[in-house]
């Protein structure tokens, strides 16, 4: 239907024309969607058939006479000839355009399919990146941790230190006192054996003049019971 519209077009647009006048145009054309069409020798079906043009074969258009409705054109070998103006389109066939449009898809295909697979290789990236940032945090954070728990460990180490320095210094300190102590007990023991050896003596003493005086005083006794 498309196609049949785009020939109900041109073949309008030739009876609109009225001048018999040929135009040099020298313009690219395309043989239309058939199989083939004939370039003749002349402007008419009796002329001789020079040459079999594909669908889809580009030709320059070199001059058109409405009259006849038939064009002279010239392919891309220098050979030139009349075809049915009808036969000739501003555009490629539509076969050659599906296929260059086909290609052109391929293409697009293609390149998307790269361009997809340079993305997944970015997200690629981008995860394995995310998760060496994940294990480095982590990482981090256990280590920040450890400082911590160590720092928390050496305080508590420096303070048992201090501690163990100042236990020494009070067991230096009574030490110190235990050997005052200890001499002052010394002196105070032997002070003791002191006194108590000059009471002893003393008593000693004391018994020994007691024994004398009652001796004595036996002795007088006896002898004033003599005298009687």
């Amino acid at each position: 239907m498309i196609y049949q519209k785009h020939l109900l077009k041109i073949f309008f647009l030739s009876l609109i024309l009225t001048s018999t006048a040929t135009q040099s145009l020298a313009q690219t054309r395309y043989i239309t969607d058939q199989f083939e069409v004939t370039m003749r020798s002349g402007t008419s079906t009796s002329n001789s058939i020079i040459s079999m043009l594909e669908s889809g074969q580009e030709v320059t258009l070199i001059e058109e006479d409405v009259a006849t409705q038939y064009s002279l054109v010239e392919t891309d070998n220098g050979k030139q000839g009349y075809v049915l103006s009808r036969f000739l389109v501003d555009l490629p066939a539509a076969r050659d355009r599906l296929a260059r449009l086909q290609v052109k898809s391929d293409d697009l295909q293609s390149t998307i399919g790269e361009l997809q697979q340079e993305l997944d290789n970015y997200r690629n990236i981008k995860q394995n990146d995310n998760q060496q940032i994940s294990s480095l945090q982590s990482n981090l954070d256990r280590t920040e941790k450890d400082l911590a728990d160590l720092k928390l460990a050496t305080s508590d180490t420096v303070s048992v230190i201090n501690q163990n320095k100042n236990l020494q210094i009070r067991i230096g300190e009574l030490v110190e006192e235990q050997k005052r102590l200890s001499e002052e007990n010394a002196r105070y023991k032997d002070s003791t054996a002191m006194d108590w050896f000059i009471r002893g003596a003393a008593v000693s003493l004391i018994a020994f003049l007691l024994g004398i005086l009652v001796t004595r005083i036996r002795w007088r006794k006896q002898d004033s019971w003599g005298s009687y």
